[in-house]
């Protein structure tokens, strides 16, 4: 019996074989399995069901039956109740290709049952026992393909009772699973590729396909696919070529010059030729660089048989070993190309001088790996796709709509003949068969939008973030019951919880942390918001800062995909991951120089507890006011001051409805403090008990920090005491000799400008008279 031990996967539609008069009734199929989770897509009987969206999955769980290893291979046997022929297969993953989705298969046939699995027998040692399969082969699934049916087959008739086909490899490495399995009494027929480089033979592959069809031309490791001529039933010749052209000599004039990047699948990493002979990698945006100079720029000699040599276009030499690391050298060294095994191989290829130490990026270096996976993955590009796609940025470029005081104005872009010129340069330059001197103006243009660029973001620096498509500041979700898991967005430009701090990932990385509230932006998802922590936090995002004027994206470049772009969702009530050209993954970017805070009257002063996140180095409209605690500890002695560190509690005494706090620089305190704080707020709850601490209010006239009552939470940003080592339930504020006093235990309201809820929990910033709100856990009509 002849088998196919290379199976190309090929795609048809679900009607061509399930209305085939070739495929067989499933009428009277049982099926047994080597393990399941039953209660996942349906279990066993869903295989031959006829619905594409049931299927069977192997066992993941301890709550799963049969095999126990929940490893593959695993495998169902399909008893067809009488001997039967057939010639080929029809395999169908379950929805959207998911886990288990098969890879790698082998299937058996028999007259007599296939082994159980048992305590004693897994499916492992079940298949290693069965020897050579009647069919093995491979599948692949294309992004977006649905769920078309996977054919495999043998050239000659297969004949039994008990079909098992077994899955040795999947999606997700793991698992297996399947929605559909047919069979059909069509043969396949065997064709053979020839790959010709240059007239010349390089590479043969042979496939099975079914013998109604014509077979679909397999990619080969290396080559790209060109014409494909038919010289027989058997026989396709494919014209093929090399990711790249090479030269057989060096000449600079008539080179063809490509920019070499590695490890794709982490950053746009290019090998750069410097000065000093050294070779280094970079991560290089191309929508941040005007124009890729010469030190990035590569070209290659040689030829496929004995190799090649790469010249660097700035220093006119070409890369060597100087002891372990690549370098530059007058003579350079010859290297050998090979297939990569990386995910991102699609036109990639990797380079050795001696066979199994491949070119690796590790670092800021090239030095050698043994294995050719996607640190030793390269790909070439055209120079010329850096300057344009700098200039798409920019061909659209308008500020229209950011406030005033947004950052990063284009000087050259803002008058309307230096776009106009832009946009010429960048649609002669990007038409079919544009010249290097229509590349050369748009180099030029590039440089002058580069030049006219204002300010950016800088590190150590407080902003606001102003969402493009939304018209809302984001912010902390200040409700802290929701507070680790959203941000939000709010009209209110001027709170504390939309002030954004801005510090380095790592050195040199040129990736950012972005805080708020003290809390670090973690890993962008397009499923779920955007979460938050502390330092410690696992999950931290590492940004790419960019921006075009003063539009910026946010790209968690931890992330990585196209979907990695912070994006206001909804109606900017949270933040996600999603695509850059979307205006609501568009910001504008306002300096954070101050914030104001809502004062509560009480008698004759206004009164209000703050908590920030950053230093206060000036404070206008009220007095701050940090303090001790007396030798009594039932009273605070209050000390004015004109600047308040970061993550220190103080209260505000004043006569205006508001105090205005500059951002700025100060001092450590003097002396004891006994107030301390939250920036996110505190939701009491058994584990955070209310006698814990005494929140700032007013009760029976008097200004103070009591026990909260039916108090039930402490806002973002508010000062508090911990009075878990104190006895009293109620602390009065000295005032130079003027104490506040305090009547009570306990208050019934904290600060009066707690925040504000709408019925279904979100933050409301404006309440509209007469609507139903919940405030300090009461509801009551504004």
């Amino acid at each position: 019996m002849k088998k196919i031990t290379f199976m190309l996967s090929l795609l048809m539609s679900m009607g061509a074989m399930t209305t085939s008069a070739q495929v067989l009734s499933r009428t009277g199929w049982t099926v047994t399995v080597s393990g399941e989770n039953a209660n996942d897509g349906g279990g066993k009987d869903a295989i031959i069901d006829g619905n594409n969206s049931t299927y069977w999955h192997s066992r993941y769980t301890n709550s799963g039956t049969g095999d126990a290893t929940q490893t593959l291979p695993q495998f169902f046997v399909i008893d067809l109740g009488q001997e039967t022929s057939f010639g080929s297969i029809g395999y169908v993953a379950r929805p959207n290709s998911g886990n288990g989705a098969a890879t790698s298969f082998k299937l058996y046939v028999s007259n007599t049952p296939f082994e159980s699995v048992s305590d004693s027998k897994s499916a492992a040692s079940i298949v290693n026992a069965l020897g050579e399969p009647a069919i093995s082969g491979t599948f692949t699934y294309a992004n977006g393909e649905g769920q078309t049916i996977k054919k495999a087959g043998s050239t000659t008739e297969l004949k039994g009772r008990y079909v098992m086909f077994v899955v040795t490899g999947s999606n997700n490495g793991s698992h297996a699973s399947c929605a559909e399995f047919y069979l059909s009494t069509e043969l396949f027929k065997n064709v053979t590729y020839h790959y010709m480089l240059d007239g010349k033979e390089v590479a043969t592959k042979t496939v099975g396909c079914p013998s109604s069809e014509e077979p679909v031309t397999p990619e080969v490791a290396l080559f790209i696919n060109g014409t494909v001529t038919k010289t027989d039933d058997s026989n396709y010749e494919v014209t093929c070529t090399l990711p790249f052209t090479a030269a057989e000599s060096y000449d600079a004039a008539t080179a063809k010059w490509y920019a070499i990047d590695m490890h794709n699948n982490q950053a746009n990493y290019l090998w750069k030729g410097n000065d000093d002979n050294s070779i280094a990698i970079e991560a290089i945006g191309k929508t941040t660089t005007p124009s890729l100079s010469d030190n990035y720029q590569w070209t290659f000699v040689g030829n496929l048989a004995d190799g090649y040599k790469l010249y660097n276009k700035a220093t006119n030499k070409a890369a060597a070993f100087s002891g372990s690391s690549l370098a530059l050298s007058e003579t350079g060294d010859v290297f050998k190309i090979a297939a990569s095994t990386g995910s991102n191989k699609a036109n990639g290829f990797c380079f050795y001088k001696t066979e199994g130490n491949y070119l690796n990026h590790q670092g800021s270096s090239v030095l050698t790996w043994t294995s050719a996976d996607e640190g030793s993955t390269m790909h070439v590009q055209a120079p010329e796709s850096y300057p344009l796609a700098y200039a798409q940025t920019y061909v659209n470029y308008s500020d229209e709509g950011a406030p005033e005081e947004a950052i990063g104005a284009n000087t050259y872009l803002v008058v309307a003949d230096n776009l106009n010129a832009l946009k010429t340069a960048y649609t002669a330059a990007s038409a079919e068969g544009a010249t290097a001197g229509q590349i050369k103006t748009l180099e030029e243009q590039n440089a002058k939008v580069a030049a006219g660029n204002t300010s950016t973001m800088e590190v150590g620096k407080y902003y606001r973030l102003y969402n493009k498509a939304h018209k809302k500041y984001a912010c902390l979700n200040d409700n802290p019951a929701q507070v680790t898991s959203k941000l939000i967005g709010t009209v209110n430009g001027k709170g504390a919880s939309s002030v954004f701090y801005i510090e380095n990932a790592e050195a040199g990385s040129g990736r950012y942390r972005i805080k708020v509230g003290g809390l670090t932006l973690g890993k962008v998802s397009m499923s779920t918001n955007i979460a938050l922590g502390d330092d410690n936090y696992a999950n931290k995002g590492g940004y790419v800062i960019s921006h075009v004027g003063k539009t910026f994206l946010f790209f968690d470049q931890v992330t990585g995909s196209n979907y990695s772009y912070i994006h206001g969702g909804d109606s900017g009530e949270r933040m996600v991951g999603w695509e850059a050209n979307n205006n609501a993954s568009q910001w504008y970017v306002v300096p954070a120089t101050d914030v104001e805070i809502d004062m509560t009257a009480q008698g004759d002063k206004k009164y209000a507890s703050a908590y920030l996140p950053f230093d206060v180095s000036n404070v206008a409209g009220a007095t701050a006011y940090t303090g001790a605690l007396n030798a009594e500890k039932n009273a605070i002695d209050m000390t004015a001051t004109t600047s308040v560190p970061a993550n220190t509690g103080f209260v505000l005494v004043g006569t205006e409805n508001k105090a205005t706090l500059t951002i700025g620089k100060a001092a450590a305190i003097e002396g004891d403090n006994a107030l301390t704080g939250t920036n996110t707020g505190i939701a009491f709850a058994e584990a955070t008990p209310k006698a814990n601490y005494l929140v700032f209010g007013v009760n029976a006239d008097k200004v103070g920090f009591y026990t909260p009552g039916n108090v039930t939470a402490i806002p973002a940003n508010k000062a508090y005491i911990n009075a878990s080592a104190l006895s009293a339930s109620a602390i009065a504020l000295n005032f130079g000799n003027t104490v506040t006093g305090i009547n009570a235990a306990t208050i019934n309201n904290g600060e009066n400008n707690a925040p504000i809820y709408d019925l279904s929990g979100r933050r409301v910033w404006a309440p509209v008279k007469g609507g139903l709100y919940i405030q300090n856990g009461k509801k009551l009509v504004k």
